[in-house]
């Protein structure tokens, strides 16, 4: 037998320390190709979820906006035929209040709509009236307005320029309205955030 033969039966194949080290550099290959995938897969689903988060955020700033800016002095009829006033807010009840609704809709009467907002486990909600005047069998209209909020802060200025945490005081009409609302919200993931809305002057 020639040499060239003896060589080139020498070489043929791989040996099994040299198909170990290759699936071996395969394997760490592979892990890293599944880690970066993985981490830029996390990042986006991350990305994605804080934009959703972001726009709900957006869009309850966005309706509270267009309430406390619109405020009017009607005060209403409770179902039993008690005057309520036309802004009324406590901590434990939330806030109710007459509004000037912008375009005829089914909850609106003349022009006019009664909105509120109650912070219950955790959940914001937005509650409109189908009247301003309310029949014993008168429901509101309950909507989840923003999730994860953890506290809730009102403060309104009154005429003397004060920041206080209920209205009406008992010296207060009915129809007497906040000069400023300031609304704190502390949400479990995006944070704090304050808003400041102009009311009568």
């Amino acid at each position: 037998m020639s040499n060239l033969t003896l060589k080139l039966k020498q070489q043929q194949g791989f040996t099994l320390i040299e198909l170990l080290v290759a699936l071996g550099v395969s394997a760490v290959i592979a892990v890293l190709a599944y880690q970066s995938i993985d981490s830029m897969v996390n990042v986006k689903a991350n990305v994605e979820e804080h934009a959703s988060q972001t726009e709900i955020l957006q869009r309850a700033v966005w309706w509270m906006e267009q309430d406390f800016i619109q405020l009017t002095p009607r005060p209403i009829q409770d179902e039993l035929g008690s005057d309520l006033p036309a802004f009324q807010y406590r901590a434990d009840t939330g806030i109710e209040l007459s509004r000037i609704a912008q375009f005829p809709t089914p909850n609106s009467n003349g022009g006019l709509q009664r909105v509120g907002y109650v912070l219950d486990n955790s959940v914001l909600y937005r509650l409109t009236w189908p009247v301003m005047d309310r029949a014993p069998d008168t429901k509101p209209k309950k909507v989840v307005l923003l999730e994860d909020v953890s506290k809730l802060d009102v403060e309104l200025l009154n005429a003397s320029d004060k920041w206080v945490d209920s209205w009406p005081a008992p010296t207060q009409t009915l129809d007497e309205l906040p000069k400023a609302t300031r609304i704190v919200i502390e949400h479990k993931t995006l944070g704090t955030l304050s808003r400041l809305y102009m009311g009568v002057s």
